[in-house]
């Protein structure tokens, strides 16, 4: 350590005496965020001799003691086993064939039909299960309806590579069951007056508007980048979207958020709405998008770091965007502690961590390395440069970096070229969802400008799909090689510049 101590790592990362850990220690959301999913991970890979729940709440409590600078880190790890053992559930005996079922999940399309996620109502149990119906299938249950159903129970299969049971474990669903014909169901109860039906109907009315009036690629594309790609969203785009390094413009994250929330504060200033009333509204507008598109992990921590964001100049504090991340995270772990195992949660977090660590530094020596080379360089182009190329190189080499691992993990493959085409889609995507918004309440104008955005984002995802496109593929790495990487880096990391980057 001594050595450590004594001299500085080039680059972005710098180390001084006493600065172990320094972006961790002083923030106790962050701290919070990353005890909760310690404390989770080690109750669902570790055979402790005594329950977890005992187990790591004492560990937890001694490091609190022995550590009062990491006592978040301790709390956050006694709550992640706490939860996370209340939370799992061992596999139950198989349903009776007639069961009485009340939807907690919106209806959903897939290839093959619809599917519901709903919960045991008689005989009562504590686990979930998956309604799959055939595209036959006429009034269909949605969100909070109550019915009674025949079906025949099955485990989820393992579909090649992915162990899907395993992932439907985690979220406590232990079966699934198919219904072909209306029959087989009948509602009890209706759950029509909910408020949460209101997001069900709007997000159908997108998808009819979309795909009446677009190509079905096309209509697919725009409505997994308005609200997130669904259950028969074209596999072999998405594939393409993926390796191209563009995925994340199917999975509602930061990037829509932000555009969202620029479009209504954009229309609120030309209202009298005073500064507070503006805040208001457009914090209600995230939310409000999150419920539209799902309230999938990577929106509601994108929904959470602005709402802390737009609420600190309320209460006289500021905004500390590490600290929002670590809110975020660990208010969703404590929701679903199942998502900490997901590849979504993963990338979004990891993303945004290396954004906000490293963004302001990289962009600060990528604008250094262009003024040396300014001899020959337009003001035009200079300016072009500095103002949007830079910025958004910055942004897609942090995000990158952050996921690398996580991808490399997962699928084995990770583009080289993935910054560049991020380059080229990202930019697209701003005018391409205030289109679609667009396009969506005024019910079909514009359809040849939607079509050629659509086309341009297909473009880059398939260009850079190629087998010319240089790439790792086929690399395995063990899972403690990639904690290990992520340790390191909030063990070393320097503690971001004033006025870090926001997310984009």
């Amino acid at each position: 350590m001594r050595v450590l101590s004594q001299r500085r790592l080039g680059g972005l990362f710098s180390l001084r005496a006493g600065r172990l850990g320094e972006v961790v220690r002083p923030r106790p959301m962050l701290q919070l965020a990353l005890g909760v999913a310690l404390g989770i991970s080690l109750t669902e890979w570790l055979a402790l001799p005594v329950a977890p729940l005992v187990g790591l709440s004492l560990l937890g409590l001694i490091l609190a003691l022995s550590m009062p600078q990491w006592a978040w880190l301790a709390v956050g790890l006694a709550l992640g086993a706490v939860r996370y053992d209340l939370w799992r559930s061992p596999p139950v005996q198989t349903p009776p064939p007639t069961a009485t079922l009340r939807a907690i999940g919106t209806l959903e399309p897939t290839r093959n039909g619809y599917r519901l996620l709903c919960a045991f109502e008689a005989p009562k149990r504590f686990t979930y299960t998956l309604i799959y119906f055939r595209p036959n299938v006429q009034n269909l249950p949605d969100y909070g309806d109550v019915f009674r159903m025949e079906a025949s129970w099955r485990r989820p299969p393992r579909i090649g590579s992915f162990d899907w049971g395993k992932y439907l474990e985690r979220r406590r669903v232990y079966h699934i069951a198919t219904v072909f014909s209306e029959r087989q169901f009948q509602i009890l109860e209706s759950g029509a007056g909910r408020w949460q039906r209101f997001f069900s109907r709007a997000r159908s009315s997108l998808r009819e508007t979309l795909r009446a009036h677009l190509s079905p690629d096309s209509a697919a594309l725009m409505e997994g980048m308005l609200v997130g790609a669904t259950g028969d969203f074209p596999p072999e785009l998405r594939e393409a979207f993926h390796e191209s390094g563009t995925g994340h413009l199917l999975a509602t994250s930061g990037l829509h958020v932000a555009i969202m929330l620029h479009l209504v504060y954009f229309l609120l200033r030309w209202t009298p709405t005073p500064f507070a009333g503006r805040v208001g509204l457009v914090i209600v507008a995230a939310w409000c998008y999150a419920l539209l598109a799902g309230l999938r992990p990577s929106i509601v921590r994108a929904a959470t770091m602005a709402s802390c964001a737009l609420c600190a100049p309320l209460v006289g504090r500021e905004a500390d965007s590490l600290n929002a991340l670590g809110f975020a995270g660990a208010l969703w772990l404590l929701i679903a502690p199942h998502a900490i195992f997901e590849v979504s949660s993963q990338y979004s977090f990891c993303a945004v961590l290396f954004i906000l660590l490293f963004y302001s530094r990289l962009e600060r020596r990528l604008k250094t390395l262009s003024f040396r080379a300014e001899r020959g360089i337009s003001a035009i182009f200079r300016r072009m440069l500095d103002k949007f190329l830079i910025p958004l190189l910055s942004v897609s080499l942090c995000a990158q970096a952050g996921v690398s691992l996580v991808q490399l993990y997962h699928f084995g493959y990770l583009s080289l070229l993935s910054p560049v085409a991020n380059l080229l889609a990202v930019p697209m995507a701003y005018p391409t969802l205030a289109l679609g918004f667009w396009f969506w309440a005024s019910q079909g104008v514009g359809v040849a400008l939607v079509e050629w955005f659509c086309a341009w984002q297909k473009w880059v995802a398939l260009t850079f799909n190629g087998d010319w496109v240089p790439a790792l593929r086929e690399v395995s790495l063990p899972v403690w090689a990639v904690i290990g990487f992520y340790a390191c880096v909030l063990l070393f990391a320097p503690e971001p510049p004033q006025g870090e980057a926001e997310e984009r």
